[in-house]
């Protein structure tokens, strides 16, 4: 009460202040800012500048050979088109036009929206969310059979076939090499820091102690146990070797505990000898290399799963090319997937050597592992890691590899790689592209002329269930692994 009053009674007095005083104090401020802003564009330029002088010198690339329509594209910034284009996916589409829009996308490329999981079309807010939508429960049934490898994804069998002499065929008569596909076995010194060189091997596994979480380990037991993937326990104990100035990344992240258990399990039914790199190895089954590309067009399911229970070991990233992978190009294009953006999956299964290889293409903004930390794909930033490391490998006088390369060994200690349960989401692209599968299996044996030998056919081993042209859907059988075989 008696400070309303004391307030009440206090009379205000103002005091104009000098105007050059004014002046003054506005002209510190808008000194100060500008001051700051080119401060700001100075800093920016000698960041730039930096950026010039360190800048490594573009890769050599490849000049394709084919028909005039070939050699026209390959002049094309395919690369920066494809990144616009990724832009222009994200941009938001006002609310009233998504509806229409993505009914009349639907109608020219043929999606069934009746199998997408949102049916309202709203909540689509721009063509990428659209492209990498999910499905409704229970509309891609996985085949019941367990022997059965499964179709990675939606879309058209372009070629399939056993690879013989390290020669992958792309069309009929032209072929390219596995080791231009997959990338080269790391030399040693190449390979400094990469724990996942060596496969594991042996049979059965020692007690086992307490290292880190025992449910993770026991979970990692069962799961290569029913998936019949060998494994062994000595990085569990001395840990992952590395060595300084290593190049290779760990882009682990966990897998799921029933992924663990089931490929496990799956892996300890193999005969847990050590693999070699792509090769087949000599064991009690006779194998051999198969492999299958399916191409996905711009109406199919954009996601790609698991076709078996496996193990991831390590990532290449090839930071290639982008040209379109439709089947005109896959004609004429000599060795086109040897040439794109890719991302190598390599790892082991049941039967031996496993690999996945989704292909990049023109307009795929990118390729999307679920359980890869590290991935960036069709990314300035990774074009100039690549170059960079194009030129370190001509200062020490070595052929660059033309990839980039990450271990998953910090997934699972056990299984040295992260777990993939069979029919399980992997990933997927912005746009419709390619996969690529080169798997071991056996081979079977030749029937004998007393049960009517043919030429070409055996007994038992991997048989296909699907066509060169063949539509496919993820989640059905492409081939299995016959009873002898077993």
């Amino acid at each position: 009460m008696r400070l309303r009053t004391a307030l009440g009674k206090t009379k205000i007095e103002w005091h104009p202040i000098p105007i050059t005083l004014g002046i003054g104090f506005l002209g510190a401020v808008q000194f100060y800012r500008v001051r700051r802003r080119e401060q700001a564009r100075q800093d920016e330029e000698r960041e730039e500048r930096e950026r010039q002088e360190h800048r490594p010198p573009k890769r050599k690339r490849i000049k394709p050979s084919g028909p005039w329509q070939v050699q026209v594209m390959s002049t094309l910034p395919l690369k920066a088109v494809s990144r616009l284009w990724g832009r222009f996916n994200e941009i938001e589409i006002p609310y009233y036009l998504r509806v229409p829009g993505f009914k009349l996308y639907s109608w020219i490329f043929g999606v069934n929206l009746a199998e997408v999981s949102e049916p309202d079309l709203h909540v689509y807010r721009n063509l990428a969310s659209f492209f990498f939508r999910t499905l409704k429960a229970g509309v891609r049934p996985l085949d019941p059979n367990s022997a059965a490898l499964l179709s990675p994804a939606d879309g058209r069998v372009l070629q399939i076939g056993m690879i013989e002499n390290g020669e992958v065929e792309q069309v009929k008569g032209m072929t390219y090499s596995l080791d231009a596909l997959l990338g080269t076995e790391p030399t040693e010194s190449s390979a400094k820091g990469e724990a996942l060189i060596q496969r594991p091997s042996g049979g059965r596994t020692a007690p086992l102690v307490k290292v880190g979480s025992e449910d993770i380990i026991k979970a990692d037991e069962e799961f290569a146990r029913v998936n019949g993937i060998s494994y062994t326990l000595p990085n569990l104990f001395s840990g992952l070797k590395g060595q300084e100035g290593a190049h290779t990344m760990d882009a682990s992240t966990s897998p799921r505990s029933a992924s663990e258990a089931e490929v496990r399990a799956d892996l300890a039914l193999g005969d847990g000898k050590q693999q070699p790199w792509w090769s087949p190895s000599a064991k009690k089954t006779p194998t051999a290399l198969f492999y299958i590309v399916v191409y996905l067009a711009p109406g199919d399911y954009h996601r790609f799963h698991s076709p078996a229970s496996w193990v991831a070991e390590r990532r290449r990233h090839f930071a290639g090319e982008l040209y379109s992978v439709s089947p005109y190009l896959q004609r004429t294009l000599p060795g086109l997937f040897t040439l794109n953006e890719r991302v190598v999956l390599l790892g082991r299964w049941r039967w031996g050597f496993f690999s996945f290889t989704p292909v990049g293409a023109t307009n795929v903004g990118s390729i999307r592992i679920n359980f890869d930390s590290e991935l960036r794909t069709n990314s300035l930033t990774t074009d100039t890691a690549a170059d960079r490391a194009a030129e370190e490998a001509a200062d020490r006088g070595e052929p660059y590899s033309g990839f980039a390369e990450a271990t998953y060994g910090g997934a699972s200690k056990l299984l040295g790689g992260h777990a993939l349960q069979r029919g399980e989401e992997m990933g997927g692209f912005a746009l419709g592209s390619s996969i690529v599968l080169v798997f071991e299996a056996p081979k079977g044996s030749r029937k004998s002329f007393d049960d009517g030998w043919a030429e070409g056919e055996r007994r038992g081993g991997w048989q296909w269930s699907v066509t060169q042209g063949q539509r496919v859907k993820y989640g059905e059988a492409i081939g299995w692994v016959g009873e002898e075989a077993e």
